[in-house]
């Protein structure tokens, strides 16, 4: 049996396979990576090194046309020291295992004027060419809504119930309204409102696919893709070329998922800085 050794496996992943074995089957083939999934809806991401590293995932540096081998529905079975898939075994027992929570900041995000301009191409969401027009106005009235829920007396249950609206909305392995969900998601770690997320997560994941619900979970332990690490990074100690930079990585990924999920940080942080000005000034009288 061919043995392909792993470049990195996310801690959680690696936790999670000490403590219960996986034993489910491929989910989607690509042309750089394939998704397996047990029937609880537990994923693994097994990706070449191009898509980066993920809360999920395992980076492999593979040879051409490698996830080709592999067909729907093909059993796999891993533990914590590897996987076996078809004729293929994958070992990560010497992988290094990659952290995918975000960084907890220790001070308050200031989002400047130049930070500001370089987050609002991303704001007008969704774009006409990517959604129907019944489906676009399904989509900006559910974050209307999300974003209002955002608001000076932000409630757990409001901000469910909006959730809710924006999950499943749309198609594709990960919907239009989930990936504006892990976005806002992010900005709401990164703007010490944590204790939403796990009940952003609770309202979202029974509506939606099996990829998308393993990526709200994530979201909900603040748990991202490496492209949002640099972008947080650079929200905070970067130049402004670094944050382009950043947010151009985040807005690749996937036909659209990218630049959906950047309309909901973007969108969350800007009503977010409304409110916190609100409370300040409230403060102030």
């Amino acid at each position: 049996m061919p043995t392909l050794t792993a470049l990195s496996i996310a801690r959680p992943l690696l936790e999670a396979l000490a403590i219960h074995p996986f034993e489910g089957r491929v989910m989607g083939r690509f042309e750089r990576a394939i998704n397996l999934a047990e029937p609880t809806g537990w994923v693994i991401a097994v990706t070449g090194p191009e898509i980066g590293r993920g809360p999920f995932s395992v980076v492999v540096a593979a040879p051409p046309d490698f996830f080709n081998q592999f067909a729907v529905g093909q059993p796999v079975i891993a533990d914590q020291h590897g996987l076996t898939v078809g004729k293929w075994r994958l070992d990560w027992s010497a992988a290094a295992v990659w952290e995918p929570r975000l960084i907890s900041p220790t001070q308050p995000l200031r989002l400047t004027s130049k930070i500001v301009h370089a987050l609002r191409p991303y704001i007008d969401w969704p774009a006409p060419t990517e959604s129907t027009p019944v489906l676009g106005e399904r989509l900006r009235q559910a974050a209307a809504q999300f974003s209002q829920a955002l608001g000076d007396k932000t409630k757990a249950e409001q901000v469910a119930r909006a959730a809710s609206s924006l999950a499943g909305l749309g198609s594709g392995l990960t919907p239009a309204g989930d990936d504006y969900l892990v976005g806002a998601m992010a900005a709401l770690w990164l703007t010490d409102l944590k204790a939403l997320l796990p009940e952003i997560a609770a309202a979202a994941v029974p509506q939606t696919t099996t990829l998308s619900a393993a990526f709200l979970t994530a979201a909900a332990r603040g748990e991202f893709l490496e492209p949002w690490h640099h972008l947080a990074q650079s929200l905070y100690t970067g130049t402004i070329e670094s944050l382009s930079r950043a947010l151009a990585q985040v807005a690749t990924f996937g036909a659209s998922s990218g630049r959906d999920a950047l309309a909901g940080f973007t969108t969350s942080l800007y009503r977010l800085r409304t409110r916190m000005r609100g409370i300040k000034r409230m403060s102030q009288q």
